[in-house]
C-alpha cells in the first residue's frame, strides 16, 4: 500500500512538473523576445524607430482626415462665395438698369430740348405773328385721320398751322378745352403751295390719305425734278408760312398720258406721342 501511494505521489509530481515545464516553455519565448527588444531599444532606440514606422504608416489616414475636413471647408467657402457673388451681380444689374433708365430719360430730355430750341427759332421768322407750344397726345383714324395736340387752347385759332422740328404737320381743325385736333398735311383734299428748293419752281402738293405721303399736282413731263429734292412751303396764298419743310421727293414715274409725271413726296414728320409741336399763325 505504501508503494502504491508513493507511486501516485510520483505521478502527481511528474504531472505538475510537466505542466510547469509546458507553461515555462510557452512563456520563455515571450520573455526572451522582451529581453531582446529591451536590449535593442537600449542600444539602438528601437522603440523610437517602431513609433516612427507606426506614425509613418498611419499618417496618411490622419492627413486624409485633415484633407477631407479642409476640402469640406473649401467647398463650403466656394458656395458661400458664389452666392455672395451672385447677389453682388444682381445688385449691379439693378444699378445698371436704373442707370440705363436715367440715361433714357436724359436722352429724351435732350431730344425735347433740341425740339424746343428749333421750334423757338421758328418763332423768330418774320412771317409768324403768333406761336403756341404743344405736344402730340393721340392720333385718330376715324372718321378721318386727325392728330390731337395738348396745348393752351385759349391761345389757339382755327387759322393756325402745326409745325414740328421736321417741318409742316397740318392745319388746326377743331379746338377743345386743353387740346386741339389737327388735320395732317397728307390727308386727302389738303392742298399746299410748295417750292422745289433746288430749282425754285412753284408747285402744288396734295395729300394722298397715306401716312406721310403727298403728290405734286399736274407736274409736267418736261419739268426739272430729281429724287431727294427738298420741298418747302412757298407761302403763296398766306395760309401756310413760307420756308417750312414739307418733305423729300422719293419717287418719279410717268403717267398714262405721258405728258405728266407722278412725283411722290415723303414727309419726315414724327407722330409719336410726346412730340413737340409749334402752333403758329402766319
Amino acid at each position: 500500500m505504501f508503494q502504491k501511494e508513493h507511486k501516485q505521489t510520483s505521478i502527481a509530481s511528474n504531472a505538475i512538473f510537466t505542466t510547469g515545464s509546458m507553461r515555462a516553455s510557452k512563456l520563455l519565448p515571450s520573455v526572451i523576445a522582451t529581453i531582446i527588444i529591451l536590449i535593442l531599444d537600449f542600444n539602438f532606440s528601437l522603440g523610437k524607430e517602431i513609433k516612427s514606422i507606426f506614425l509613418e504608416t498611419f499618417s496618411p489616414l490622419k492627413n486624409l482626415s485633415q484633407s477631407s475636413s479642409q476640402f469640406s471647408r473649401e467647398i463650403s467657402l466656394f458656395f458661400t462665395s458664389q452666392y455672395k457673388l451672385l447677389n453682388d451681380l444682381d445688385k449691379k444689374n439693378e444699378e445698371i438698369e436704373l442707370l440705363n433708365f436715367e440715361l433714357l430719360k436724359l436722352e429724351q430730355l435732350a431730344k425735347e430740348n433740341e425740339e424746343l430750341l428749333l421750334l423757338m427759332n421758328y418763332t423768330k421768322k418774320p412771317k409768324i405773328s403768333k406761336s403756341v407750344i404743344g405736344e402730340i397726345i393721340n392720333i385718330s383714324s376715324f372718321p378721318r385721320e386727325s392728330i390731337s395736340i395738348e396745348t393752351n387752347a385759349n391761345e389757339i385759332s382755327e387759322k393756325m398751322v402745326a409745325i414740328s422740328m421736321n417741318g409742316l404737320v397740318g392745319l388746326v381743325d377743331k379746338i377743345f378745352p386743353g387740346y386741339v385736333d389737327i388735320i395732317p398735311i397728307y390727308e386727302k383734299k389738303v392742298n399746299i403751295p410748295g417750292l422745289i428748293q433746288r430749282t425754285n419752281q412753284n408747285i402744288i402738293l396734295e395729300g394722298t390719305g397715306e401716312r406721310n405721303t403727298l403728290l405734286i399736282k399736274n407736274f409736267k413731263n418736261n419739268s426739272n425734278v430729281t429724287l431727294n429734292d427738298k420741298i418747302f412751303t412757298s407761302g403763296l396764298g398766306g395760309k401756310y408760312p413760307k420756308g417750312f419743310l414739307i418733305g423729300n421727293v422719293i419717287n418719279i414715274s410717268n403717267l398714262e398720258d405721258e405728258s405728266s409725271l407722278k412725283v411722290e413726296v415723303k414727309s419726315l414728320i414724327n407722330f409719336d406721342s410726346g412730340t413737340k409741336i409749334l402752333l403758329v399763325l402766319p
